[in-house]
């Protein structure tokens, strides 16, 4: 199943709680000068293939992730 970080604004929640010291280190942009946007939705994406995630980065930027169904009903449940 392919599921969008834009239209299920709950899994941030889910990522912090999963990786919080690593997703603030890519909020706060420790590795550039200045946070930008796309770079911080690069940095959740290789974050994600890190740990086992398939993600895809549209041309909008937006990260696209591919789960379970089961994982995914799971999350929405828990997180929404």
């Amino acid at each position: 199943m392919l599921v969008s970080l834009d239209k299920n604004k709950w899994m941030y929640a889910w990522l912090q709680d999963q990786w919080h010291d690593d997703l603030l280190a890519i909020i706060l942009g420790l590795e550039d000068e200045v946070p930008r946007p796309n770079n911080m939705r690069k940095g959740i994406a290789k974050l994600l293939e890190a740990h086992g995630y398939k993600t895809k980065l549209t041309s909008k930027f937006d990260v696209i992730i591919s789960m379970s169904e089961e994982e995914y009903i799971i999350l929405k449940l828990k997180y929404e």
